[in-house]
C-alpha cells in the first residue's frame, strides 16, 4: 500500500513554508534537517538584502508573517533586517508552523516502487510516498576554475565563514560583485581585515529610483526582484512557467544581475579598496601564501582568497539523491524540468527554491518565492492522497 506520509528534506524558509501549508491541508508531514541553520552559519553582523515585504516565511493567510512575529512575538529591528532576527523568525515559524520535525540529514533517497525510501544519517529510514527537496544553496556553491585545487586554507567560498574575527590583520582578497561578496568586504573590514574586492566587471548598487515615492506600488511588487519592466511578471513564477526558455534564461540574467543593497554601500565606497574590470588569471602557493596574478598584469600576494562567486544549482551535486533516480529526472543544464505543481519527471518527486529556477524563473533565489511552491504542493498533495 502506498504511504501517505510526504517528507520534506531541508529546513530553512522553502522547506518550512511547505511544510507549514501541507500540514493545513492535514497531510501527515515529517520534515528532515535543523530549521534555518543555513541562514545560522553565516556571519551575525549580515542583514538581509530582501525588503521587509519579501521576507516573510509563507503559510496559509499570512498568520505568521514577519508583520506577525513583529507585532507579536518580537518587536520589529526595523530595515535592513538583521539576520539573527531572521533567523529566530524563521525557528519560531517552525515550531509553530510545521512542529513535525526531525534534526538529522538524508544519507540516501532512493524509489522504491511506488514509494521513497529515505535513508537516515542518524541510522532510521522513512517511506514516503512524496518527497519534496528543499535544500537550498549550500550544494551549489561556486568556484571559479583556477581556485578548485588551492588548499582550503588559503582559498574558501564565503558560506565557509560565519565568523570573520580570524581574518584580524590579515591581508584578504574577496573575487565577486554581488551583494554576498560586498557585504563580506564590509564584514571584512570591520573586523580588523586588510580587504581588496576584485571584480571581473563594475560594482553596480541597487537604485531604486521610485521606491521612496507614491509610485511604490505601480512600480515594485511586494517580492522586489528584478528591475521595473519585469519585476511584475517575476513576481508570478506559474505565468514564467509558461514562457519560453530564453526569455526565462534573459529575464533571470538581468534580474540577479550582481549588485549591492543601497544601505551597503557607505561601508565599501572607501572603506575598502576596490578593483573593478579585471579577473584573477591564477592563483598559486609561495610560502604560506597566494600569489594572484591578474589580467591588468598586476599580481597581489595575499594571505587568503575569499571568493563571493555564488551558487550554480545542478541536481548532480545533490549527493543524497541515489544514482539511479537520478538519471529518471529529466533535467535542462543542470535544473530539473518540473510541471505546475513543481513535480519533476519522477511522480511525487518535487523541487523547490533555487533549483526550480529553470522552470519558475528567478523569484526561486529568495524567500518571497516560497508561498508559490508551498501552496501548489500542499494542494495536489491533498487531492493525491
Amino acid at each position: 500500500m502506498k504511504s501517505n506520509l510526504t517528507v520534506v528534506i531541508g529546513a530553512g524558509p522553502y522547506g518550512l513554508s511547505v511544510a507549514a501549508h501541507l500540514r493545513s491541508r492535514r497531510v501527515p508531514t515529517l520534515v528532515l534537517g535543523k530549521p534555518m541553520e543555513f541562514w545560522e552559519g553565516m556571519p551575525s553582523r549580515m542583514y538581509l538584502k530582501s525588503p521587509w515585504s519579501a521576507s516573510s516565511l509563507s503559510d496559509p493567510g499570512g498568520a505568521r508573517s514577519l508583520d506577525f512575529y513583529a507585532g507579536n512575538v518580537v518587536p520589529s529591528p526595523g530595515e535592513p533586517i538583521p539576520l539573527p532576527y531572521f533567523v529566530e523568525y524563521g525557528r519560531w515559524f517552525q515550531r509553530n508552523a510545521a512542529p513535525d520535525l526531525e534534526p538529522t540529514y538524508a544519507r540516501r533517497l532512493a524509489k522504491d516502487g511506488a514509494d521513497f525510501t529515505i535513508e537516515l544519517q542518524n541510522g532510521r529510514a522513512v517511506r514516503a510516498g512524496r518527497v519534496v527537496v528543499a535544500i537550498g544553496i549550500r550544494s551549489f556553491k561556486h568556484l571559479p576554475d583556477f581556485a578548485r585545487h588551492l588548499p582550503a586554507t588559503l582559498a574558501s567560498h564565503t558560506q565557509d565563514h560565519p565568523d570573520l574575527g580570524v581574518f584580524k590583520a590579515r591581508r584578504v582578497a574577496i573575487i565577486g560583485s554581488g551583494q554576498s561578496a560586498l557585504e563580506w568586504a564590509a564584514l571584512l573590514h570591520e573586523a580588523g581585515a586588510q580587504v581588496e574586492l576584485i571584480a571581473r566587471g563594475p560594482v553596480h548598487w541597487v537604485d531604486r529610483k521610485f521606491y521612496d515615492t507614491p509610485a511604490k506600488r505601480l512600480f515594485y511588487p511586494p517580492t522586489d526582484v528584478g528591475p521595473p519592466g519585469i519585476n511584475w511578471l517575476i513576481a508570478f513564477p506559474l505565468l514564467m512557467r509558461r514562457l519560453p526558455p530564453r526569455w526565462r534564461l534573459a529575464m533571470h540574467r538581468r534580474a540577479v544581475r550582481p549588485a549591492g543593497a543601497k544601505w551597503l554601500r557607505p561601508r565599501v565606497d572607501g572603506p575598502v579598496r576596490v578593483t573593478p574590470n579585471t579577473a584573477i588569471r591564477s592563483a598559486r602557493e609561495i610560502d604560506g601564501r597566494l600569489r594572484l596574478e591578474l589580467a591588468d598584469g598586476t599580481s597581489r600576494d595575499v594571505d587568503h582568497l575569499l571568493m563571493g562567486t555564488g551558487y550554480r544549482p545542478d541536481i548532480a551535486k545533490i549527493g543524497f539523491l541515489d544514482a539511479a533516480l537520478r538519471e529518471q529526472v529529466h533535467t535542462s543544464n543542470g535544473f530539473p524540468e518540473l510541471n505546475q505543481w513543481f513535480e519533476s519527471s519522477v511522480p511525487g518527486l518535487h523541487f523547490v527554491g533555487g533549483v526550480a529556477g529553470w522552470s519558475f524563473g528567478p523569484l526561486c533565489n529568495f524567500v518571497a518565492g516560497a508561498k508559490v511552491p508551498a501552496r501548489q504542493i500542499a494542494a495536489y498533495a491533498s487531492r493525491r492522497r
